[in-house]
């Protein structure tokens, strides 16, 4: 029996060769502008904002502009904790057997199988199955607003389409439907969206069942994000909209094993308070890898200690550089990103407060994104609900590195599902608290428009 779902999801293709980086324990100077630290410190140009910088991850910050743009360690960092970042990298790029734990189902063995030089696989042709990068996410209805996705009887909270002995979880299958639209200026465009199609391996899938399918985000970003303040992200937060804008972003509360409240800040919902555990999820969900946060696929095969490693990895992976600042078509195009609204959900600016690495304490940084939830409007509902987001409400998803996707992956796949081929269809598909925005967007001349998607591309 198949379960056919509209519009959720794009899907992986088959594995690709992962291009991995070697060990890195210098600082990158190829492609480096000579004026790039003069630059980088110095006042904003004429005009423009203040917040088009640079130097996005502050002293973390790489320029280099290669297939290995999202791979460099931090560029502050030390010795200590350069060894400790390899010994973490050491682990992501680990291809996972039978006999060192895979399975027994999976959906990749390895992280770095899904995230292919730290970036993302690209979306499938029509009527392709889904392949090793984006995954199904799976519960049933009934989990409040405190709760984890309730599991659906069967098959857990991720469907998987690989087995080490067998058959897989799973079959599953894209096809793609097709947007007409029209910009008032009369230029035409055209969006897609995924018609999903599942096969479980038991047969039918339960009715009611929640799906949601979704891509691996870019590794290079997550990392610094850590470290914002839960304070400053709670203060962002106005789900009343008693500034009358028409945003009402919400924290996402998650309760940790003691019963702490927490706030979400990692995954497309926000799901995860930290990368301990984001990790820990993914190796159990997608690889069949137990540890003591998450031993649900059987007796712990990583330890505590490694798992501590792998998400520093990731804490400590350097931000590439803003591109192109002095373009004066960027600089239109990060004033009107301001003017249209985008700043009120992907807010420039961050801090990072107190960590155990003292370089990535204190830093100012540019990921453009409040880390709140926002109602996206019916457009990119899932129907999912995950703790306290409904369907339509997803993290705003971090900007920066965005502009370098091509450059390390091949293609562009945007949004939580991979429907996006580009940046305008990114902006097209906002509606909900975005509405207003898009409007603004499209209102707008084509060359204002180009100059938006040039400067959402600088980053």
């Amino acid at each position: 029996m198949t379960l056919t779902l509209f519009g959720v999801g794009c899907t992986g293709e088959t594995p690709s060769a992962n291009l991995l980086p070697d060990r890195d324990f210098g600082v990158d100077t190829i492609g480096t502008p000579e004026s790039a630290l003069e630059r980088s410190t110095a006042e904003p140009l004429a005009d423009a904002p203040r917040w088009l910088v640079e130097r996005a991850g502050d002293a973390t910050t790489t320029f280099e502009v290669s297939e290995r743009s999202y791979n460099l360690s931090a560029r502050n960092v030390g010795l200590a904790a350069r060894i400790r970042f390899a010994d973490g990298d050491e682990i992501f790029e680990t291809f996972f057997t039978p006999a060192s734990g895979l399975g027994p189902d999976y959906n990749s063995d390895g992280c770095t199988t899904c995230h292919v030089n730290n970036g993302r696989q690209g979306a499938p042709l029509d009527g392709a199955y889904l392949g090793v990068g984006p995954v199904v996410h799976v519960s049933q209805a009934g989990a409040g607003e405190l709760e984890a996705p309730f599991a659906l009887p069967g098959y857990g909270t991720r469907l998987q389409t690989y087995a080490v002995d067998g058959e897989a979880e799973a079959t599953i299958s894209i096809l793609w439907e097709y947007v007409e639209g029209q910009y008032p200026d009369g230029t035409t465009y055209r969006l897609r969206r995924p018609v999903v199609s599942v096969v479980g391996r038991d047969g039918m899938l339960p009715v009611g069942a929640e799906l949601s399918l979704r891509i691996p985000p870019q590794v290079a970003g997550p990392g610094l994000l850590e470290f914002v303040p839960e304070s400053d992200i709670v203060a962002a937060a106005d789900p009343d909209d008693l500034d009358d804008d028409g945003i009402s972003g919400e924290v996402q509360w998650i309760l940790d094993a003691d019963g702490t409240p927490r706030v979400g800040r990692h995954g497309w919902k926000a799901e995860s308070f930290d990368l301990i555990h984001q990790s820990a999820v993914a190796l159990a969900e997608d690889i069949g890898i137990s540890t003591s946060i998450d031993s649900a696929a059987g007796d712990i095969e990583l330890g505590d200690g490694d798992l501590a490693d792998l998400a520093f990895y990731v804490e400590a992976l350097a931000i590439p550089a803003g591109r192109n600042i002095d373009d004066p078509t960027v600089i239109a195009g990060a004033n009107l990103f301001e003017s249209i609204g985008c700043a009120g959900c992907h807010t420039p600016r961050q801090r990072t407060g107190q960590t155990n690495t003292p370089e990535l304490d204190d830093l100012v940084i540019y990921p453009f994104t409040d880390l709140l939830l926002h109602d996206m409007g019916p457009g990119l509902a899932d129907g999912r609900a995950v703790f306290a987001a409904s369907g339509s409400e997803w993290r705003t998803a971090p900007l920066w590195g965005v502009g370098l996707l091509d450059e390390v992956n091949g293609h562009l796949s945007l949004l939580h599902d991979g429907r996006a081929r580009s940046v305008e269809e990114a902006i097209l598909w906002h509606g909900g608290e975005a509405r207003r925005s898009t409007d603004a967007f499209m209102a707008l001349t084509a060359e204002q428009r180009a100059a938006i998607i040039a400067f959402v591309e600088s980053r």
